[in-house]
């Protein structure tokens, strides 16, 4: 039997889009409940404790710019810090695993980026932390949506077992492409289904790794923390020290199947790693505090299992079909991948939960 205790709004996803979406409407007076398949909130915001001082580096979205004006204002409204990117300046080049590594000035200036103090993952936090309690379900992945004269029928597995509601309307926050390939729609909107399946799912196809040192010493070395190699295992690092001094690297690593696999053991993995950074830094590179991975294209709450490893790492072009409202406006997308503007980064998350919220609510979108 359907379960007759959900809100009138079920949003589906606790990653920024979906939060945001369900602050909006329930500071709207619009009951809501969330739906999350992972055991935590923030979907590909995951900011993982690293080494003893449980020092918070991100192993999904980092960073915003200058024009991502939405993500300052909300920085600034749930009181999360900013800190400015540490960027070269000095740089290095590992061409191969045996050649010395060469130092270079970067040739341009980059545009100035930054990170948010206790990493990105703070902003679900703290949006969480503002619904009622109870709203976020945890360990609900939803396998099928039914379009209703009432309304929505949703159905999700639950480590207790199937879980079936009937919400007037839904919030769908899930990368469009998952969504497309792991729900079942019924009727299915054809058209809708098509581009979701076609739209590219944001750091689908990404891995990176985060490595904590009791100090900053390739500060010390002069170098900027910032690697670019050919070899791997991780072919892009970046400095990721915090404000505080908890000193830090993180970076993307070679995808299974290029020329510079990364291992898939997670002890080969992190041995691979070292041996990198000590070809980099040298010795003092040698003993970190702690060293952590995350593989996203198999993570089975972003990317769909037929997802190739080598996919797209360009931002989604998203098919104006994906920020219309369905189902006699019962059904609304809110991914990072919908949004108008800067689809796929943590500003088009923002923009697209205000978009759903405004579609089920009298607020600004």
């Amino acid at each position: 039997m359907p379960d007759a205790s959900v809100p009138p709004v079920l949003v589906v996803g606790a990653g920024l889009s979906g939060l945001v979406a369900a602050t909006r409407l329930q500071a709207a007076g619009r009951a809501v409940a969330v739906w999350e398949a992972r055991d935590r909130v923030g979907g590909r915001c995951w900011s993982v404790p690293v080494g003893p001082e449980d020092h918070r580096v991100d192993l999904g979205a980092a960073w915003h710019w200058a024009q991502h004006e939405r993500v300052r204002a909300l920085a600034d409204r749930l009181e999360v810090d900013r800190v400015r990117q540490h960027e070269p300046g000095v740089a290095l080049h590992e061409p191969t695993a045996d050649d010395p590594v060469e130092r270079f000035e970067w040739p341009n200036t980059p545009p100035p980026s930054w990170r948010l103090v206790g990493g990105t993952q703070a902003l679900s936090d703290r949006l969480r932390a503002r619904l009622e309690t109870g709203t976020v379900r945890l360990n609900h992945r939803l396998v099928a949506l039914r379009h209703t004269e009432a309304g929505v029928e949703a159905r999700a597995q639950t480590p207790a077992g199937t879980r079936t509601v009937r919400p007037e309307a839904v919030v769908l926050a899930v990368p469009p492409r998952l969504a497309g390939e792991t729900v079942a729609f019924r009727p299915a909107p054809n058209a809708l289904l098509r581009a979701m399946r076609d739209t590219t799912t944001w750091m689908g196809t990404s891995a990176k790794a985060a490595v904590t040192y009791e100090r900053p010493f390739w500060r010390e070395q002069g170098i900027d923390g910032r690697v670019v190699s050919r070899a791997g295992p991780v072919h892009d690092w970046h400095d990721a020290v915090s404000p505080t001094g908890a000193a830090a690297l993180a970076g993307f690593m070679h995808p299974p199947g290029s020329r510079s696999p990364t291992p898939s053991a997670p002890a080969d993995q992190k041995e691979a790693i070292v041996r990198q950074l000590v070809h980099c830094f040298g010795e003092a590179a040698a003993h970190p505090t702690g060293v952590a991975t995350c593989d996203w294209s198999r993570d089975a709450a972003t990317t769909p299992p037929d997802e190739s490893p080598s996919g797209s790492q360009t931002p989604p072009d998203p098919a104006p079909v994906l920020r219309e409202a369905h189902w006699n406006g019962r059904l609304v997308l809110a991914a990072a991948e919908t949004a108008a503007d800067h689809p796929g980064y943590l500003d088009g998350a923002i923009q697209a939960g205000r978009r759903a919220a405004a579609a089920l609510a009298d607020v600004e979108g």
